[in-house]
């Protein structure tokens, strides 16, 4: 029964993210399944904007059991690093256990500058108005104003 609600939970959050434009990060980390087990592990997280909290999906290896643990789960995902809790399935004992996890963040977002763009001052022209040279004879008083 397991692990029909677990594989109904991971389909329905890979397929309802179908209509969203994001661009997914990843990740390599480590992370610690509670019961006294060590995990290494990738994440791809369903957006690269950093300093957000985001959804994030993954594999891990446990190094206690030997065995292949598939992941879902929440992180804050930094410019470099992230933090993640998840729900994994431990193969091996064929038994849902948790994690929390930390490790290096890639192909994040690129912050915003924040300010304008450096503009030359010699590069801005400095005619008057658009289209004086070729307006007609009673348009042109307005544009020597």
């Amino acid at each position: 029964m397991k692990k029909h609600i677990f594989a109904a939970a991971v389909v329905s959050l890979i397929s309802g993210g179908g209509a969203v434009q994001a661009e997914p990060a990843f990740g390599f980390g480590l992370s610690y399944v509670f019961g006294g087990d060590w995990a290494l592990g990738v994440r791809v997280f369903h957006d690269n904007e950093p300093d957000e909290v985001k959804l994030a999906l993954g594999a891990d290896y446990k190094f206690g059991s030997g065995s292949f643990r598939p992941t879902v789960g929440v992180a804050y995902l930094a410019d470099d690093y992230y933090l993640d809790l998840s729900l994994g399935y431990d193969t091996g004992t064929q038994a849902l256990d948790y994690g929390l996890g930390l490790g290096a963040s890639f192909e994040t977002e690129e912050p915003e500058s924040g300010g304008s763009p450096d503009v030359d001052p010699s590069d801005v022209p400095t005619t008057g108005p658009i289209g004086c040279d070729t307006a007609t004879a009673g348009l042109r008083s307005a544009c020597s104003n």
